[in-house]
């Protein structure tokens, strides 16, 4: 970690994505500006920084997940907890989310067919 984060333009994202991708590590989260939303939307952190979040996260989310944690939230922060208007009718865990910080809801999908 520490030698990526000496290479121009490289943080704490990009190293972290590195280290998963490039080297297949299990010991690293990568946190983006989706991973670090949803986190706090969802009650996991309450945290202000994405770099902050990557510690919370560390510490209340078991291991096993640490690499696959960007893979999914990204993927869900652009389809349905996206950043305004999140379309909590689509989403799976709506029961359980205290949508932290979430002012107006979007619609949801249409059904397809």
């Amino acid at each position: 970690m520490e030698e990526l984060l000496t290479l121009p333009g490289v943080g704490r994202k990009t190293a972290n994505l590195v280290l998963i991708l490039g080297f297949k590590s299990l010991r690293n989260i990568c946190v983006d500006i989706h991973v670090h939303r949803i986190s706090n939307r969802l009650g996991w952190v309450q945290t202000r920084t994405p770099e902050q979040t990557e510690q919370a996260l560390y510490e209340r989310v078991p291991a096993r997940w640490w690499p696959y944690l960007n893979l999914y939230l990204v993927t869900w922060g652009q389809n349905v907890c996206r950043p305004t208007h999140p379309r909590c009718g689509d989403c799976a865990v709506a029961g359980r989310c205290p949508r932290a910080g979430v002012t107006k809801v979007g619609k949801s999908r249409a059904p397809s067919g």
